[in-house]
């Protein structure tokens, strides 16, 4: 009801506005609950010298508006009213385009009001700026230049951050730094600013989105199966604390069917090891990491070759491996089969593993009786 009041009030307003234009007398505005005179634009007083920068603004003459800005403060430099006016010097800037300079001005304002009135509208447009350079908008230099912007766009909102803490335009702020790095497939740096966020804002209303996507992100920068598995560990763990803390958030993601892969893909690198070291002629290490597929991961297709190999049978059994590279979008719904890969880079050997020698056969069965730990008995060459 109340809105619909004040709609009303609004289009009176209009209406009223209007005829008295056309009968030629005084406009009016509506203003702390009744009709008073508006202010003619016109030098000569800090109101009517405000009202002109706004019917600059309104024309969209930049040029106009903004060296009536600067006029405005240095004439009235301790007049409350010139933080509207450095706002709309710079909302001139934004108007035109220029994005940078627009950016310093509302910088200036914010310098000289740190907790005026327009601090929401002055970081809500430097929001506008900062999206506009990380969308590929460019900074004017020297009137001819046109350099891209997006680590100034990212810089931007980190002041933002700066300049609110803890208020909403700055969780949000924070979340897009997290997006843009998400969208590029900078994953690590996703991952860094979704923390960041959770750092600053823990009980904060995108939280189980920070934890989500995070986990996510973390997902993705792993590489594939022959590479450090430590991204993928510490996914695994992001989409477990995803699922104890926010259980709705980690059904949205498919939490349970990621972990699921993750857990296919760390059988598969084990597998490999074990397939390394049967090749190699070391069968007590294969058979150590075949039962460790087997303890570890028994619900993988891997465990079921794991048991093949140490049965004697043909390991040509085993499931198709993991492409090398993770795909470049996060999985949705169920966990898609895995393609069919080019031929797999052959799996860089452990540390302590000698090369193989000579050219590579296909292994045979394993030795049952020499199959031991190798932490507990040295291999026999």
């Amino acid at each position: 009801m109340m809105r619909k009041l004040l709609r009303g009030a609004a289009a009176c307003g209009l209406v009223l506005t209007g005829c008295l234009a056309a009968a030629g007398a005084d406009e009016y505005v509506w203003k702390d609950g009744k009709w008073v005179a508006a202010v003619k634009p016109a030098e000569g007083t800090p109101e009517g010298e405000l009202a002109l920068i706004r019917s600059y603004v309104s024309a969209g003459q930049r040029k106009e508006a903004v060296a009536a800005a600067e006029r405005f403060g240095e004439r009235y430099a301790d007049n409350p009213l010139r933080e509207e006016a450095m706002l709309l010097g710079g909302q001139a800037e934004l108007d035109a385009e220029r994005y940078y300079q627009a950016y310093e001005q509302f910088e200036a304002m914010l310098a000289a009001y740190p907790n005026g009135q327009f601090l929401e509208r002055a970081l809500t447009r430097e929001m506008e700026v900062a999206n506009a350079f990380l969308a590929g908008k460019k900074r004017i230099v020297g009137k001819v230049f046109r350099l891209p912007a997006k680590d100034e766009g990212l810089k931007i909102l980190r002041g933002i951050v700066e300049h609110a803490p803890g208020a909403e335009i700055a969780e949000r702020a924070m979340m897009r730094v997290g997006e843009h790095h998400f969208d590029n497939g900078d994953y690590a740096d996703a991952a860094e600013a979704y923390d960041e966020y959770m750092q600053l804002f823990p009980r904060g209303r995108h939280t189980p989105e920070a934890m989500s996507r995070g986990a996510r992100a973390t997902y993705l920068s792993f590489q594939g199966v022959p590479y450090d598995q430590t991204p993928l560990v510490e996914a695994e763990h992001r989409y477990k604390a995803l699922i104890d803390q926010h259980p709705a958030a980690a059904k949205k993601d498919h939490a349970e069917q990621v972990l699921r892969e993750i857990a296919e893909i760390r059988a598969e690198q084990t597998y490999q090891t074990a397939r390394f070291y049967q090749r190699t002629d070391r069968p007590e290490s294969a058979g150590f990491y075949y039962r460790q597929v087997i303890q570890d991961y028994p619900a993988s297709s891997w465990a079921s070759a794991a048991r093949a190999a140490l049965g004697g049978k043909a390991p040509a059994a085993a499931p198709k491996p993991t492409p090398a590279t993770r795909p470049a979008e996060p999985p949705a719904g169920a966990v898609k089969p895995t393609p069919e890969p080019a031929p797999a880079a052959k799996p860089a050997p452990p540390a302590e593993a000698k090369p193989a020698r000579g050219p590579t056969t296909a292994p045979g069965p394993i030795d049952l009786e020499k199959l031991v730990d190798p932490s507990r008995k040295g291999e026999s060459k």
